[in-house]
């Protein structure tokens, strides 16, 4: 083992890559407070200058000032337009601009020490350890999952504590008291996986024991309020005055929000879910946007300006995703025959093309051909309606292509062998359609359970 990766395999730098990876991938999902975001700063301002002087040894003075100079300009609101450019452009990362997070540069001098120490001790195999760092940096930059709600979202609890702490709950939470009632502002809720589709039917299935999901987060002796008393109240935020009406804890009848005498949105709630026709308007614009929902799905988009109707789009409920699902999933299937039928339509008319094909080429053939096959299922899955996938996904889509299709494309290329020379595309097609195929089998039965 080389002397410069030792670092890599020290007690004080394990210790802190296994905190940051059971703080990322556990302890955030469970309790997601503020005290977990510390402790990834903490855990991770550690081990990361370490990491890169390792393999830059010459530059340690200097990959150590940059981690302290670009942790700032990070948690600084000055970071917002990269952070949005990249989330838009390759895939989305999350920060919490906290200015109390700089406290975590105190451990920068504690990792510079601890690194000039001779190692004579290793407890772990060096490059594990590199691809373990590797993979907690990007685990960290992973963002979590939240379910955000386009309509305003109360929930009313009695309450006799004071006004709670927001920096020791939940980021998307908002407290307004009132005399013994504590009406709660979500603006969104943290999932522990990505759902299988945003849309209203997924929202409203979290809808339904919202008061419940908030209720488990607040420190104190909030309580729900009996269903069948109601509650009116007119709740002043930081920029607009909300009109709401609540049955027991839910929001139910109508609301209004208004900014300076005008109303900016207007709408109903039923037992907490939006009912009817919402309008949401921008006077400084003269538009508005009307939104229908039946059952608490919306099913109509309608666009005014200057009140005329400018545009009108239709959303297919959960129910209709899944019939057009199951529709695209037999048109998929009828390809796959069409193309089987044809290979075998060319092997039973066609001699093998293996006297003309040179074993270099089936070669470089077998190795560059899953890649084909994983930008062509790419291609159909773009242009495939009620399509959902990330980056960190289709990057595991291509590692399982190239795991499978190499040994068959083998199997093809030198115990088949292809009767055309279109045979290969032929081939590349019909395995990235088996692939969507499978792809949106897998999320039609997600789509069914829900």
């Amino acid at each position: 083992m080389s002397l410069n990766i030792k670092p890599l395999t020290t007690f004080p730098f394990l210790v802190c890559l296994s905190l940051l990876l059971l703080n990322d991938l556990y302890l955030k999902i469970i309790l997601h407070n503020s005290l977990t975001g510390k402790l990834s700063d903490v855990c991770g301002l550690f081990i990361f200058p370490i990491f890169w002087s390792v393999l830059f040894p010459k530059q340690k003075f200097v990959v150590y000032l940059s981690s302290c100079l670009f942790f700032i300009y990070w948690k600084s609101s000055y970071s917002e337009p990269f952070i949005n450019l990249f989330s838009h452009y390759i895939f989305p990362i999350q920060r919490t601009t906290d200015l109390t997070d700089l406290f975590a540069l105190l451990v920068l001098p504690l990792s510079w020490y601890l690194h000039a120490i001779p190692q004579k001790k290793t407890y772990l195999n060096a490059p594990l350890a590199g691809l373990l760092t590797l993979f907690s940096f990007c685990a960290t930059s992973v963002p979590r999952h939240l379910l955000r709600f386009e309509q305003p979202q109360y929930v009313l609890f009695n309450s006799t504590d004071h006004l709670i702490d927001s920096n020791f709950v939940d980021q998307g939470f908002k407290f307004y008291p009132f005399d013994h009632l504590l009406a709660v502002e979500v603006d969104y809720i943290e999932l522990n996986g990505e759902p299988v589709k945003d849309d209203d039917f997924n929202k409203n299935l979290f809808l339904k024991d919202l008061d419940q999901t908030v209720l488990k987060e607040l420190p104190g002796q909030s309580k729900i309020i009996p269903p069948d008393q109601i509650n009116k109240l007119k709740i002043h935020t930081n920029k607009y005055e909300d009109n709401v009406a609540f049955k027991g804890s839910r929001l139910h009848g109508k609301f209004s929000r208004k900014d300076k005498g005008q109303i900016l949105i207007d709408g109903q709630f039923k037992d907490g879910i939006a009912d009817s026709v919402w309008t949401f308007t921008d006077p400084s614009l003269n538009t508005s946007i009307k939104r229908t929902f039946k059952n608490g799905e919306t099913t109509l988009i309608e666009d005014f300006k200057f009140s005329k109707l400018a545009s009108s789009k239709s959303i297919n409920t959960r129910q209709q995703t899944r019939i057009f699902k199951s529709l695209q999933l037999v048109l998929l299937l009828l390809f796959c025959t069409a193309i089987i039928i044809q290979l075998r339509k060319n092997y039973k008319t066609s001699a093998p093309l293996s006297s003309d094909i040179k074993i270099l080429y089936k070669s470089l053939l077998s190795i560059s051909l899953p890649f084909l096959t994983w930008l062509i299922q790419l291609i159909i899955c773009a242009v495939i309606p009620d399509y959902y996938s990330d980056f960190f996904e289709e990057i595991s889509y291509l590692l399982l292509i190239y795991a499978i299709g190499t040994p068959v494309f083998i199997v093809i290329l030198f115990g088949v062998k292809p009767r055309k020379r279109t045979d290969v595309l032929w081939y590349c097609l019909l395995f990235s359609l088996l692939f969507v195929l499978w792809r949106e089998t897998i999320t039609l039965s997600l789509l069914l359970e829900n």
